[in-house]
Formats: structure tokens, sequence, C-alpha cells
């Protein structure tokens, strides 16, 4: 009694009380927009900040770290034989937040929710396209043989979470998620507005987190962001610009990660000025990409000559690209007559008023306007936006990702963006999903490269790092090129 009495004496003497003490385990994330649902199983799957979340709660087979490769997760490791049949080889110490054990059953669960006719997963199209069938050939062995060689499956299914199958079943999709479970590191304890918390699984497979609480505080405003880093009130902010990094001294220090984000100024194909392919393609050749990595993001950023960056598998490093030519752009825009408006989210301002002076100097009569996230999303995934100013993200670290969804014919209606289409396209991209053949694919994405940098639906801008605001508190967490964050080892001094 003596010695407590000493020591809560002594914290009192340095004006510590018992509660700040108790808020040292409780890690508070600062994020720039708020979550989708957290349901892995119903769309819409949500953004970066929302699978940031998911992760927290649920594992899935396999991971995608940043190397951006697919690495082991629930599945513990797997092989191919005749390139469509797949043997995952699964852990054997998992548990569900609820007991619910994870095993083969549990996995061929979700595939078979995912793969369903009826089924709500924002990954159905994509895996159902791939999957033939799903089978258990053991307690913690599962068999999934797809219709052909499926290149892309390991990639896809590191995006896919795992839940708890009796208890989905007994709760229903919205009862689940207004309590998820998963066999993640963190348990789900509220949703209050843009405001998730969660609890530290004792139980983790992978072994406990250090810290006891995790928090996910949606904070739009990046001034206010980095106000409540400083003010001690979370210890890491997101998508900290990168002309802002200089505000991050003191108390605080900026953390950056390689990143996966096309940045690009997508162009209606169906409406005019950019029916014209020859319009788009000065477009491209008026923007000066270097300008932009110096003057907008202090050189933490790479410019980009076609819709990949270096570490994506398709990327092509032998070819010139899209390159800056101020004279030929103004040759063909300044005869251009239809004044074009470049709709972006507040967020990527500064970047589309860049790209809107470049054109602006090439002849072509430009206004940006700033749109609210929810109307901007349905106006470009609908294909109505004349022009857009955005990014795209490519964790998955294949071309593949980006041709899915803006550039093959087959896509759906939710995801028209620049309404382009190119049947010699559609014949590469179903060949290179064809075959495991790597080499092959990559031939193949150089085709495709070459259509896209021709054809110019895309004027390619920039590839910036991911740069964070961070509590100089917060030990044992680095930030990922993926946008997940792996907190098992994050501590708080």
């Amino acid at each position: 009694m003596k010695v407590a009495s000493l020591i809560i004496g002594a914290i009192a003497a340095i004006g510590i009380g018992s509660s700040a003490l108790a808020q040292q385990s409780r890690l508070v994330v600062g994020q720039s927009d708020k979550p989708a649902l957290i349901n892995p199983l119903q769309v819409p799957a949500g953004g970066r900040e929302t699978r940031a979340i998911k992760r927290q709660i649920f594992d899935a087979l396999v991971v995608q770290g940043n190397s951006l490769q697919p690495q082991p997760q629930l599945a513990k490791s797997w092989e191919v034989k005749d390139g469509t049949v797949w043997t995952f080889h699964l852990r054997d110490d998992v548990t569900f937040h609820n007991g619910e054990p994870f095993d083969a059953e549990a996995a061929k669960f979700n595939l078979d929710m995912i793969i369903a006719p009826d089924s709500k997963s924002a990954w159905h199209s994509q895996l159902s396209s791939l999957i033939e069938k799903v089978e258990v050939i053991g307690p913690y062995t599962l068999q999934v043989t797809t219709f052909k060689p499926a290149p892309t499956l390991l990639v896809i299914l590191a995006f896919q979470e795992m839940v708890a199958p009796k208890y989905y079943m007994e709760k229903g999709p919205e009862g689940f998620e207004a309590a998820p479970v998963g066999t993640g590191p963190f348990k789900f304890v509220s949703r209050d507005g843009s405001t998730v918390t969660l609890a530290r699984n004792e139980n983790y497979w992978g072994g406990a987190p250090q810290i006891s609480e995790l928090v996910f505080k949606t904070i739009p405003e990046v001034s206010s962001r980095i106000a409540a880093l400083k003010a001690g009130e979370i210890h890491i902010a997101d998508r900290i610009p990168n002309d802002l990094t200089d505000e991050l001294t003191g108390n605080v220090k900026p953390a950056v990660a390689s990143g996966t984000r096309i940045y690009f100024l997508g162009m209606n194909v169906d409406q005019d000025p950019f029916k014209d392919p020859e319009v788009r393609r000065a477009v491209s050749k008026a923007i000066d990409r270097d300008l932009m990595v110096s003057a907008l993001y202090k050189g933490q950023a790479r410019p980009l000559n076609q819709p990949a960056f270096p570490e994506m598998f398709g990327y092509q490093a032998s070819i010139e690209g899209v390159t800056y030519d101020p004279e030929a752009a103004k040759a063909v825009l300044s005869s251009v007559t239809t004044p074009i408006r470049i709709d972006v989210r507040q967020a990527d301002l500064m970047l589309a008023q860049a790209t809107q002076g470049f054109l602006s100097q090439a002849g072509l009569k430009a206004e940006v306007q700033v749109v609210e996230d929810s109307a901007f999303n349905d106006s470009i995934q609908s294909g109505r936006s004349q022009a857009y100013v955005s990014s795209w993200g490519v964790a998955e670290g294949d071309l593949d990702a980006i041709l899915y969804r803006h550039f093959w014919s087959g896509r759906g209606a939710t995801s028209r963006y620049t309404n382009y289409e190119n049947p010699e396209l559609d014949e590469l991209f179903a060949a290179a999903r064809g075959t495991t053949d790597q080499n092959e694919r990559l031939a193949l994405y150089a085709k495709v490269i070459e259509i896209l940098n021709n054809d110019a639906p895309w004027a390619p801008l920039v590839n910036p790092s991911e740069v964070y605001g961070v509590s100089a508190n917060l030990s044992g967490w680095e930030p990922q090129s993926t946008g997940l964050y792996f907190m098992t080892t994050a501590t708080l001094k």
C-alpha cells in the first residue's frame, strides 16, 4: 500500500492522472474519408479507409505486403496443379472472435457466398468468373478449381476477408454489419457515426496486439487532421499532402511509404471534345508532370508516362510513353472550341488546378468544379463527367486491376468512368487472364499499354508517395504502400 501510495503521489506531482495513463494504450487513427460497409460480403467495398478498418477485424486467405506479392495469412501455403486446381493448406490455430473455429468449411462458406449468383460481394464478378467450384478435402485443406488458368486469383483473394459462418447466418447481413465478427487482431466494439472503435483480440493467432484499443476517426479536412495530431487527439493522420510535410514538426513527424495510387485525368470518350483521340493525346502532351512533381509534391512523387507505376506487374520500363510536348499540344488544342469542365473532389483540387493551368496554356478552355464526394463518385462511375481528376489505388500490384474496372468493355454499369471500349484491348485482356505464364502476360500487357497511350482515355499524371503524420509517442508501426495498417507491434509511450 505504501509503495502504491508513493507511485500515485508521484504521478499526481507531475500532473498525470490515472485516466491519462489508461489512455496510453488507446491508439487513434485520423482518416480523410468515412468508412463504407464493414461487412466483407456486402457492397460497397469502400476505399482504403474502409479496408484499413476491415483488416483489423478480419483476415483473408492471403495478404498483400509492401512487395505487392500475395503472402500467407489464413492460408499458410498453397500449390497449383494443371494451372486450375489450387490446394490451400490452412492454419489450424485460428478461431473467430465469437469462438467459432476457422477451418476449411468456414473458408468454403465464404468463397461460396462470394461466387453465388445472388452475392452482394464487391468481388463477386471477379471471383465468380474465375472459380468453378470450391471443395473441402480435409479439415484444414481447401481445393479451389478455376475454369481456366487464373494468374490473378491470389491477388483477388487478398481483398476478400473471411467472416464467421454460423454467426453470419444467424445475424444476417444487417445484423452482421452492426456487430461484425472475424479472426483479426482486433474485435469490433462500436461504430458511432464515422468513428469505429476496436478492442484487442487477446487470442489472436498472430500474437495479441500491444495496444488495447484502436480507434478510427474520420477527419475530412487535412488541416484539422494535422491540428488533432499536434494536440495529441490522434496518433496517426493519413493522406497528408506532400506540400504540408513541413508542418509535421515538434511532437509529430512524417512517415512515408512508396505509393500505389495512380493519379490521372480521365476524359469521357462519348463527349466532345474528347470523342477525338487526337484531342485526348494532345491533352496528355500538354501536361508537365516533372513540374507537378517538383512544385506540388516536393519530389515525393513520380511522373507517369503510362497508366502504371514501376512496381506494378505490366509496367513497361522500355517505352517512351507519354511525353511533355507543349507545342504539339497547342497545335491541336488551340483550335478546340468546346469548353471542358474538370470534376474533382476537394482533396485533389490542387492537382486539378495544376492540370487546368497546363491545358489553358495550350489553348484549351478549361474550368475546375469541386464536387462533393458521393456526387463525384456517382458522376464518374456512371460515365457522366466530361473530364475528372482522380486516383486509383493498385494495391493488387497488377495492371489487371485497372483494366478490369476502367477499360474492359465487360465492366459493370457502375464502372463506366470514361466510357472507353476497345475490342482489341478486350482480346489482350482475356488472353492475359487466361495464362499463368508471366512472360506471356507481360508481352500482352505491353500491347495493352501501347493501345492505352495511343487512345488516351486517361492522361496519366503522377504516382505520389503516401505521407502520414505520426505522433512521436508512437513506435513499432510503419506505413504500407498498400494502405493497410499492421498494428500488432504498435506501442505508445
